[in-house]
């Protein structure tokens, strides 16, 4: 199948960037150098293409009871202009998908990459019997941008936003940007501080450009896909489809304490999660590894303790805050402490991966 084109392609090619496919995209690698990219990020602004996630609407007078026993998070005390981390998980308690939940004003707005909406929209349905809820894929509607870095609240602030500044993390407020009415959300995708923004498609290449018109001066730059993994890996973001997916528990890949509540009552794949808990294990967990020298190694790549196979690799970038690879991966939960030495082969042959805690990075 044929990546789609994100409705700001030619914008974006405008000003040089070079394409290539993440989640089924066409999207941004790279605009000019990842490495200007990944500072702008850290140290002033950077505007990222999220085309790869979508919008579900849940509405309906039974909403907020069948979304609370569908996802893993409390969401029935969320009040309008509140939202939080949520996942939804099969009867197994394994990850159909990992997604934020906005409270609307007579609904939900479930944020996630659209390739997992056909997945959540047949779980969603599967459990919907006699609940008044109607759900709509308003991904075709929608396209998201994000600001990240120290600069987003004052260039927000020069384009007349007030109230941002307040915003715990997944709130949200209404806006307009030249006149265009767009949603505002405190969300990081980097580990800095950010926002995601949220605009009609029809009018997203009027708002992107208007945010970097306003944000030269602050020496905001867009930002590629490359730059953002190298920044989501350092902030120990796992994404969906690389380091995580139907295969896994919520607490292999440490998103309890995030997405999961254990007081709210039933919820579809609830029993796996509590027993878990309970036991206070599982087999293996997602791990951060300071890799040795100076080659990244490639997901998948195996990871060993003397010489028997402990894990694998699922993301691996060079680490500009810690100058060396750095990379995420599961490890049998024998070898997760901090200090552990395990073997790994790179392209240039044997070498070391160290476990450390996560994240790598932390804005201070």
């Amino acid at each position: 199948m044929m990546a789609k084109r994100t409705q700001l392609y030619d914008a974006e090619c405008g000003v040089g960037a070079t394409f290539g496919e993440w989640f089924g995209w066409q999207l941004p690698a790279r605009f000019a150098d990842p490495s200007l990219e990944y500072h702008a990020v850290r140290a002033d602004i950077g505007l990222i293409d999220l085309s790869y996630r979508g919008i579900l609407d849940l509405r309906g007078k039974d909403s907020t009871r069948f979304l609370n026993g569908t996802v893993t998070s409390d969401i029935k005390s969320l009040k309008a202009g509140s939202g939080q981390y949520a996942a939804m998980l099969n009867i197994h308690g394994k990850l159909i998908a990992d997604m934020r939940i906005y409270k609307v004003a007579d609904g939900f707005w479930l944020d996630l990459h659209q390739e997992l909406t056909p997945k959540v929209l047949q779980a969603i349905n599967r459990h919907l019997i006699a609940d008044q809820v109607e759900v709509r894929d308003r991904s075709a509607d929608f396209l998201l941008l994000a600001l990240q870095g120290p600069a987003s609240v004052e260039l927000l602030a020069q384009l007349g936003i007030r109230g941002v500044k307040d915003l715990e993390e997944y709130q949200h407020l209404e806006t307009t940007i030249e006149g265009i009415p767009v949603w505002v959300i405190r969300a990081s995708e980097t580990g800095e501080e950010g926002f995601v923004l949220v605009t009609e498609a029809g009018a997203a290449v009027a708002v992107w450009k208007a945010l970097l018109q306003a944000g030269y001066h602050d020496r905001l730059r867009p930002v590629g896909m490359e730059a953002l993994n190298t920044l989501r890996v350092e902030a120990a973001v796992p994404w969906y489809g690389i380091d995580m997916d139907e295969n896994d528990l919520l607490q292999e890949v440490g998103l309890e304490g995030r997405a999961a509540s254990f007081s709210k009552g039933c919820y579809v794949g609830q029993e796996t999660v509590v027993r878990i808990a309970h036991r206070g294990r599982v087999n293996r967990h997602l791990v951060g590894l300071v890799v040795g020298g100076g080659d990244v190694p490639e997901a998948g790549a195996t990871l060993r303790y003397q010489g028997r196979e402990v894990g694998r690799i699922t993301s691996a970038v060079h680490s500009p805050a810690l100058n060396r690879p750095i990379a995420m991966g599961y490890v049998r939960r024998e070898r997760i402490a901090p200090g552990t030495i395990l073997e790994l082969k790179v392209s240039q042959g044997d070498t070391t991966a160290e476990i450390v805690p996560l994240p790598f990075y932390k804005r201070k």
